[in-house]
């Protein structure tokens, strides 16, 4: 089975953020129960970046992927990333949308870096998404037919950010119709908004969602949620042509984090999902995005 990845983080200083200040003794505790429930191990200090590569390369080549990293400490790492093993690595531009040079850093990725699409943290920019300002950054987004992965909801984990101008996925709405041929990835199912979600996908067909993470946001919804009922209602409502496999990876020891990928897998066949419509969703979506198709 041919498989990308279209979900990773590269391990870099500022993936888990800025540490300083005391930690509420909930958050260590939600954290432990997260690794436990997963058996994972706690990240391991994260060393140089050619050894993080090699490691990356490794693991992809252990499990026969392909991997989109969407994050690695900026434009100019990134590029090295992904030039060092073209073969199995893909990279993103991630830079803040808001910046006053962000349309020329965007189009500097894609033209001179090497960089296939473009990951933005919603709840991490002040300006709203749909600002008119922002515009210049989604003409060259879709001039360069690149898809734009935007996460949505609660970021971050126990502890995280849940309330934001950017937090609502349908605040992409009028950018997604404004912008028809720009492909906007929606990660994580949406996020814990799944209504909204549902919704921006129906009315926007350049749309997409990905599968990414543990989605542990589903324990905080105000009713049941699963992996089944989440494959089975994005199916009805875009087909399997527009939902992308993503496991959220990043850190070291655990890598690749294929326990993601066998929970989706054992959903996309419970639910039904035919042997052609599950390559769509762990190959075949991505390889289409990444191409400019």
């Amino acid at each position: 089975m041919r498989i990308i990845d279209s979900h990773v983080h590269f391990p870099s200083p500022d993936l888990f953020g800025k540490a300083g200040g005391s930690i509420h003794p909930w958050l260590v505790q939600e954290r432990a129960r997260w690794r436990k429930a997963w058996q994972f191990d706690g990240a391991e200090p994260i060393v140089s970046q050619d050894e993080m590569v090699e490691r990356w390369y490794r693991e992809t080549m252990k499990n026969d992927i392909s991997v989109v990293f969407v994050t690695s400490g900026g434009n100019e790492a990134m590029s090295e990333i992904v030039r060092a093993h073209p073969d199995r690595f893909f990279g993103y531009a991630h830079h803040d949308p808001s910046l006053e040079d962000a349309p020329e850093l965007l189009e500097k990725a894609i033209k001179e870096q090497g960089l296939k699409g473009y990951k933005i943290l919603g709840p991490a920019v002040d300006k709203p998404l749909d600002s008119k300002d922002l515009y210049p950054v989604w003409e060259v987004a879709q001039r360069e037919s690149i898809p734009v992965l935007i996460h949505f909801g609660i970021m971050g984990s126990a502890g995280g950010i849940a309330n934001h101008v950017n937090i609502n996925p349908l605040r992409i709405h009028d950018v997604a119709k404004s912008f028809p041929n720009m492909k906007i990835i929606v990660p994580h199912f949406g996020c814990g908004y799944i209504f909204e979600t549902l919704n921006l996908c129906w009315a926007c067909p350049n749309v997409y969602i990905d599968t990414s993470g543990s989605n542990q946001w589903m324990r905080w919804m105000p009713y049941e949620v699963n992996l089944e009922m989440l494959f089975r209602k994005y199916r009805e409502t875009i087909g399997p042509e527009r939902i992308l496999f993503g496991t959220d990876s990043s850190y070291f020891p655990r890598g690749y984090a294929k326990s993601y990928f066998d929970e989706q897998y054992k959903a996309m066949i419970n639910v039904g999902y035919s042997d052609d419509e599950i390559e769509r969703v762990v190959y075949g979506n991505i390889d289409d995005l990444l191409n400019g198709r």
